[in-house]
């Protein structure tokens, strides 16, 4: 669809039901009151990443999430990123200046 963008992270090992997977989000800088979410395939949410107050535009943005093991099946995750700009109700796939990377690791217990 393009009102989301996909995101595929291969972890090292799949992981137990009661570990941890960590999100590392990277962001440019977000127009004010736009927020990015997050959620897995199955639409269960995991969060959402957004600015407050006006970000530095050579200034990247740093975001941390977790999920859950349990939802994962395998090592390979997939999730899937859409987002609301300030005053909208329709949501669009971030674009690469925005949504600048995603990478995965397993917090373990």
């Amino acid at each position: 669809m393009a009102d989301q963008r996909r995101i595929v992270i291969n972890l090292p090992r799949a992981p137990q039901p009661d570990e941890i997977v960590g999100l590392n989000i990277v962001t440019g800088p977000l127009p004010l009151g736009a927020e990015i979410r997050f959620r897995t395939t199955s639409g269960r949410p995991i969060g959402s990443a957004t600015s407050f107050g006006r970000a530095d535009p050579k200034n990247q943005l740093v975001f941390q999430l977790s999920l859950p093991g349990r939802y994962l099946n395998g090592s390979r995750l997939e999730i899937f990123a859409d987002m609301l700009d300030a005053g909208s109700s329709l949501p669009r796939a971030p674009t690469e200046q925005e949504l600048v990377s995603v990478t995965g690791w397993i917090v373990q217990q």
